[in-house]
């Protein structure tokens, strides 16, 4: 798993081959530097290790659309999100950040590790798509003219039957009807209650 490991003062001590290969940065141009920042960002700002050294979980929303705690480690954090060029592909990346202490308590060092889930996030994207197109497909478009009954409104089907309107639409496009009374339906059938609301 890609790792990376910075000290309190922010210097990176540890960037493992994984981390080299999934970012293109080699660890020559990172080790002892505050630079890890650029195998992500194009412009200086804290990763998530950075955020664990200085305590600062509450600059999440500034940095992260997604976040929250760590499911890897106690006291970790986590985030995730999409980068169009890390290591000159698009990926969709899970950081997870946790403090490393010492026997006595004290903060040395902080760990992040990185996974990339392109290939499962595009899936899951393709699979929303697809299930939208079938959707839409599902939908069907009424058109062209509706034989009605004049008096009773029932509609004549394909087969030349005459069904209820409510039948129709519920079998040609999967529409279902609640059943009311305007107020023109109550003053003509029930005009003793039609008064009794207008008071």
């Amino acid at each position: 798993m890609a790792t990376f490991i910075i000290s309190p003062e922010h210097a990176v001590i540890f960037w493992n081959k994984a981390c080299e290969e999934l970012t293109g940065l080699p660890a020559s141009q990172v080790l002892m530097t505050r630079n890890h920042w650029r195998a992500f960002y194009d412009e200086e700002r804290p990763c998530l290790a950075d955020i664990v050294i200085d305590g600062n979980v509450e600059d999440l929303p500034r940095h992260y659309e997604k976040f929250g705690v760590s499911t890897l480690a106690r006291d970790g954090i986590r985030a995730e999100g999409w980068f169009d060029n890390l290591g000159g592909k698009r990926r969709y990346i899970i950081f997870d950040a946790a403090p490393i202490y010492n026997d006595q308590g004290q903060l040395v060092s902080a760990i992040e590790t990185l996974q990339d889930i392109s290939a499962l996030k595009e899936t899951e994207q393709e699979d929303l798509v697809a299930g939208l197109q079938s959707t839409i497909a599902g939908n069907k478009t009424l058109t062209g003219y509706l034989p009605i009954c004049s008096s009773c409104k029932n509609i004549r089907d394909k087969e030349g039957c005459w069904i209820e309107v409510e039948s129709y639409f519920r079998d040609e496009a999967g529409i279902l009807f609640s059943h009311g009374i305007c107020p023109a339906c109550i003053r003509k059938l029930y005009p003793e209650f039609y008064d009794k609301l207008q008071e």
